[in-house]
């Protein structure tokens, strides 16, 4: 393993530590906020078979989604309540599984370096021209563990816009500009 992979892998098992740290406090309800829920209508008017909620947490989104007859998996890397517990640019799910993927206040948990990757993984899960529903804090958390702020990735909305344009079209924006809303390239 090159010097610059083994230095992004204990990258990432240090903001890792944050959310183990956040799950294990005994007052921590820390990854419970559907901050999907306002999207819920959105996405049944689809029809979706299958969705993907990148950045689960503790998987209320998708649970939600169940009690509503859509099915779907949560991926996390830190919380065993999501349906698969690996990290965001590698979920090890298959090609195309997925009509819809979402994910809420979570890619400004990533790194830097891995916002491109995750993004391509969800158009890889995403059937070809599959749609997304994204919601993307660009401030810092007010929440922190370990010390350290929660947000490594701080960016203004043109940022991420960018950067979802390259994966895919953005379509609308909906709910005072919260969701972004789009289709994935094929």
């Amino acid at each position: 393993m090159s010097e610059v992979a083994s230095d992004l892998n204990a990258r990432r098992e240090h903001e890792r530590a944050k959310y183990l740290e956040l799950a294990a406090r005994p007052e921590s309800i820390y990854g419970s906020t559907n901050h999907g829920r306002h999207a819920v209508p959105l996405v049944q008017r689809w029809k979706p078979r299958f969705i993907v909620d990148f950045g689960c947490g503790r998987n209320e989104f998708i649970r939600h989604l169940r009690r509503l007859g859509i099915d779907g998996l949560g991926v996390d890397f830190a919380f065993d309540d999501a349906d698969v517990v690996k990290p965001m640019h590698a979920t090890g799910l298959l090609d195309g599984v997925a009509d819809v993927v979402t994910c809420f206040d979570a890619l400004e948990h990533l790194l830097p370096e891995d916002v491109d990757p995750v993004l391509a993984e969800m158009r890889r899960v995403a059937r070809p021209r599959g749609r997304f529903v994204l919601s993307i804090c660009t401030r810092p958390s007010r929440i922190t563990a370990l010390g350290e702020n929660l947000h490594p990735t701080v960016r203004p909305m043109a940022w991420w816009l960018d950067r979802i344009g390259r994966v895919g079209a953005v379509t609308e924006r909906r709910a005072m500009g919260r969701y972004i809303v789009g289709r994935f390239s094929p």
